[in-house]
């Protein structure tokens, strides 16, 4: 008896399944709505070919700011984030007590130096000459009387009256005579003729060298001060009052962004396509809402052996509020090529195949599905090869999950038509029955 039950309970399980579904169709149902659809209309577009990629956001300009000589830094008036001016803004300043004090000695050296050149280079004046002629006529004179003594001194000597050692002081007497009328003669024919060319051209290097030592003072008092080389933001501050700083030490780090520079890598197959000159459409994640535009400025001819890849950079105007950013992550779209008319479709309307792609078209309260393989990206459209699709047709682009080819759909927004019924026979549709009810 047991077995006997349990044979008619499985036998239940196996036929109710199949019973159930043709009970269910015997009983009328209501007629489904069309569903929903929105459309877009298919255009016709002169484009250019496009290559999307991604990047990173960099200052136009970098300058890593130094000190040009060594010093303690006296006063470091900015921070980072400040605004710079290229030759006004002061990064930091140096002590400049003892370069100073240097300059004011090379510049007495110099005033020195330069009084002797130009002494030499006038040479003497006529009173001065007539000082040396007069001089010269004294010692003429002194040593036309120390010669008459000498001689009388030899004869004396000759005779022996005079002794040996008066005789050698008259000798003495007039060999020193004579050396001074011989300098004294000297100094007048210089005097005369003016110093020797040699030495006025020593005077003037002198002049020169002294110059050229106030000079390096001087610009070492100007390079105390360190001023920004850009116009653009102070991003990083590398020293502090007090310190010490050597010759070229860090003080800083300046960037240009009144131009960005977006660099991307264009991949070692697409890279013969792009040309410098080209634009560039470029969105960025930290802006979704704003487009720019922008051009190829360089394609640097090496790859990055690793990835294939080639670095691009696009050269960007910033805004007046400097809304883009260094490092702000970028999304690229690069434009190469002649331009030519395609047909394009949104990209919304696409449906992924196994052997390509499809759209829905809608025409009349029906759709038509339409195959192809897509063709270029172009912004949120694809193209269209051929002739399958005209220019105004309307496109399919939401609710087209669940269509097939002959179903008739609505407009999302469409609303029913007063009085249509929704059963067979004019009954109202299920869910739709009103219950009457007292006036």
């Amino acid at each position: 008896m047991r077995y006997r039950l349990i044979h008619w309970a499985m036998l239940l399980a196996f036929l109710l399944p199949h019973v159930a579904p043709h009970a269910e169709a015997g009983r009328p149902r209501g007629r489904r709505s069309p569903p929903f659809v929105s459309v877009k209309k298919a255009i016709r577009r002169t484009v250019r070919s496009q290559l999307t990629v991604v990047g990173t956001v960099a200052p136009y300009r970098l300058s890593i700011v130094s000190s040009e000589i060594e010093g303690r830094v006296e006063t470091v008036p900015v921070r980072e984030g400040d605004p710079v001016v290229a030759g006004e803004t002061i990064i930091a300043s140096l002590r400049r007590t003892d370069l100073e004090i240097d300059l004011r000695i090379e510049k007495a050296e110099l005033a020195k130096a330069f009084q002797d050149y130009l002494r030499l280079k006038r040479g003497s004046r006529p009173e001065e000459i007539q000082a040396y002629r007069a001089r010269l006529r004294e010692k003429k004179a002194e040593l036309k009387r120390d010669e008459l003594e000498l001689k009388r001194a030899r004869d004396l000597f000759k005779k022996k009256i005079l002794n040996r050692s008066t005789y050698d002081q008259a000798v003495a007497k007039y060999q020193i005579s004579k050396s001074k009328f011989a300098a004294e003669e000297y100094n007048l024919r210089i005097s005369e003729i003016g110093p020797r060319k040699e030495e006025v051209a020593k005077a003037r290097a002198e002049v020169a060298r002294m110059k050229a030592r106030v000079a390096s003072i001087e610009d070492k008092l100007g390079k105390a001060v360190i001023l920004s080389p850009l116009t653009g933001f102070l991003t990083e501050k590398s020293l502090e009052v007090g310190q010490w700083v050597s010759k070229g030490g860090k003080a800083g780090e300046v960037i240009e962004i009144q131009k960005v520079l977006v660099r991307a890598s264009v991949s070692e197959r697409q890279i013969s396509s792009v040309r410098v000159g080209d634009s560039a459409k470029v969105t960025l994640d930290a802006l979704p809402n704003r487009k720019f535009r922008g051009r190829i400025a360089r394609i640097i001819p090496k790859a990055d052996t690793k990835t294939r890849t080639f670095p691009v950079e696009i050269e960007l105007q910033n805004t007046p509020e400097y809304t883009i950013k260094v490092g702000m992550f970028a999304r690229i779209v690069l434009e190469y090529g002649a331009a030519s008319s395609v047909l394009l479709v949104p990209k919304d309307a696409l449906l992924i195949r196994p052997r390509g792609a499809s759209v829905f078209i809608l025409e009349k309260g029906k759709v038509r599905e339409v195959s192809f393989r897509p063709g270029r990206n172009v912004d949120s459209f694809v193209e269209v090869p051929g002739e399958l699709i005209e220019p105004g047709m309307m496109i399919v682009v939401q609710g087209n999950e669940k269509l097939r080819g002959g179903m008739k759909v609505r407009l999302k927004g469409q609303r029913r038509r007063p009085g249509a019924r929704g059963g067979k026979g004019g009954r109202p549709a299920r869910g739709n029955t009103q219950k009457g009810g007292r006036g």
